[in-house]
């Protein structure tokens, strides 16, 4: 996921040299395998499930059942998935920068004022300590918002309470 994501990255911002639409393009192109294989377990496991089983008995066609029963069954996994995405997108942007890699100067992303500051961290050190401390603040915002949505969302999850 992550490595393959960075590595990808990196080869893109090889061949491509210019902007900030290699880091896009690699995050991208890597992001969507997790959330695809994810529902896809998803929807081979209730495949078999009797409600599906019984709308296919009942004369059902495949997008009915795909509309009236898998999609709000995933979308709160989905969801959820891509809340706990937004985090790591933010980490691998900023790590990236901070590599130089992804973002360059004169753009500004935490990952790079992170890394003008470690030049500077020993005279200047709340240069490099607000950088790190919004990218901590908003991964564990992030982070908190995916566990409520998955709480909330999760069919299995209610009445546990």
């Amino acid at each position: 996921g992550q490595a393959l994501s960075i590595i990808i990255a990196i080869l893109i911002r090889l061949v491509w040299n210019e902007g900030i639409f290699p880091l896009i393009l690699a995050m991208v192109a890597v992001g969507w395998i997790g959330s695809a294989r994810l529902v896809r377990g998803q929807v081979l496991q209730m495949k078999n499930m009797e409600y599906v089983m019984a709308a296919r008995t009942l004369g059902a066609s495949g997008p009915r059942i795909i509309m009236k029963h898998m999609i709000p069954n995933i979308s709160g996994l989905l969801i959820t998935n891509m809340t706990m995405a937004i985090p790591q997108a933010i980490f691998n942007e900023a790590f990236l920068s901070y590599l130089g890699i992804g973002v360059q100067p004169p753009n500004c992303s935490w990952g790079v004022l992170a890394q003008t500051a470690t030049q500077v961290y020993r005279a200047y050190p709340y240069q490099l300590i607000i950088p790190a401390f919004f990218i901590c603040t908003t991964m564990l915002a992030l982070n908190m918002l995916g566990d409520g949505l998955r709480d909330a969302l999760d069919p299995k999850m209610r009445g546990k309470y």
